[in-house]
C-alpha cells in the first residue's frame, strides 16, 4: 500500500496552480453556505455531517464506469485516516474551540497546515529544506494571520488552553496531507479515493454524534435547508475531486497551501454575500500573503523529494 519515494524536482505548472485556485475558492464558497445554514438552525456538525455524506454519495453514483475499486483493509484503513485527519478531527475540534475562543482565532488555525506540512515532509525526506520556501510559507501564514486578526489587541490568557487545543486542527490537517501523498494506494485514481474519504469521515462524525447523545441534531426539515445541503453536496462533491487530483500531482506542501487561496477567497464571498467590509489592515495582509505564495512556488534551484503517487502503480 505504501508508495516508495524518489528524487524529483517538481515546480508548480499552470494544471496545479489552477487546481489550487479553483479548489480553495469552491471551498470558500462553502462558508457563506454554511453560515446560512446555521442562521436557520442547523448545528455545525450536522452540516459537517451531511456535507460529506452527500458529497461522496454524488461522487460514487458519478464515478467511473469499468474501474471498480478492489476494497481490501489496506485501503479502508486509507479512507478511515483520511476520514479521520481531513474531515472528522479537524471539524469536530474546530467547533469546540470556537464556542470558547470565537470565530477569527479559530478561522487562524488553517492558516498553519502549509508550516506544518512542510516541517512533516522535511523529518520524513520527502522534501528537502528550502530557505525560500520557509520564508515565503511563513510570510503566507502571517499574512493570513494577519487578516483574520486584524485587531493587536492580544490574546485573553482564558483563551490560551483553548487555542492550545485548537492546535491540533493543524497538526492533523498535516498529517493527513503527508499520509495522504506516501500511503496513497497502489493503482487507485482521485475519482475512487475522494468518495471513500469523504464517507468515511461522515461515518466518523456521526459517530461522534451519536456518542455523545445528539444523534437528533442530524435531522434536517424545511426547504431552505434541503437547498442549502444539496448545493454543497455538489460543490464538496466537486472540490475534493479536485482536490485529491491535485494531491496526486503536486507534493503535500503545496496541497497546503489551499488556506492562503480560502482566505483572500472567504473575504470576497463576504462582501459579495453579507455585505462585509474591512480595513487597510486586511488588504495588507493579503498583499502579504501574495508575496509569500510568490516566493514558495517560485523556481528553485533546490532538489527536493517528492512522493511518486504521480504514476501509482
Amino acid at each position: 500500500m505504501k508508495q516508495h519515494t524518489s528524487t524529483a524536482s517538481h515546480q508548480p505548472d499552470v494544471t496545479s496552480m489552477l487546481l489550487l485556485l479553483g479548489v480553495g475558492v469552491l471551498i470558500a464558497l462553502m462558508l457563506p453556505l454554511s453560515r446560512a445554514a446555521m442562521d436557520i438552525g442547523m448545528t455545525p456538525l450536522a452540516y459537517a455531517f451531511w456535507q460529506a455524506l452527500g458529497g461522496g454519495i454524488l461522487l460514487v453514483l458519478c464515478g467511473r464506469r469499468g474501474s471498480p475499486v478492489r476494497f481490501s483493509r489496506p485501503l479502508f484503513q486509507y479512507f478511515g485516516i483520511s476520514g479521520l485527519t481531513a474531515i472528522a478531527v479537524p471539524n469536530a475540534l474546530a467547533f469546540i474551540v470556537v464556542a470558547n475562543i470565537g470565530s477569527g482565532l479559530t478561522a487562524t488555525l488553517y492558516a498553519l497546515p502549509s508550516l506544518a506540512t512542510y516541517g512533516i515532509s522535511v523529518i520524513l525526506g520527502m522534501e528537502t529544506l528550502s530557505r525560500k520556501k520557509s520564508i515565503g510559507l511563513s510570510l503566507g501564514v502571517a499574512g493570513c494571520v494577519w487578516i483574520l486578526s486584524p485587531n493587536p489587541a492580544g490574546i485573553n490568557p482564558d483563551s490560551l488552553p483553548w487555542l492550545l487545543l485548537g492546535m491540533l486542527v493543524p497538526l492533523s490537517l498535516a498529517i493527513g496531507n503527508v499520509y495522504r501523498t506516501s500511503h496513497w494506494p497502489k493503482g487507485a485514481t482521485p475519482e475512487q479515493l475522494a468518495p471513500g474519504m469523504l464517507l468515511a469521515g461522515a461515518v466518523l462524525i456521526l459517530l461522534v454524534v451519536v456518542v455523545t447523545g445528539g444523534a437528533h441534531s442530524l435531522l434536517v426539515s424545511g426547504m431552505d435547508l434541503w437547498t442549502i445541503v444539496a448545493v454543497q453536496s455538489v460543490l464538496t462533491a466537486i472540490s475534493y475531486r479536485g482536490f485529491f487530483h491535485l494531491q496526486k500531482r503536486t507534493s503535500p506542501t503545496f496541497l497546503s497551501q489551499l488556506g492562503f487561496v480560502i482566505t483572500p477567497a472567504g473575504l470576497l464571498f463576504g462582501i459579495v454575500f453579507f455585505g462585509e467590509s474591512y480595513g487597510w489592515a486586511v488588504w495588507g495582509g493579503v498583499v502579504l500573503l501574495l508575496i509569500g505564495v510568490v516566493l514558495a512556488n517560485g523556481a528553485t534551484r533546490e532538489r527536493k523529494t517528492c512522493n511518486a503517487v504521480r504514476n501509482p502503480g
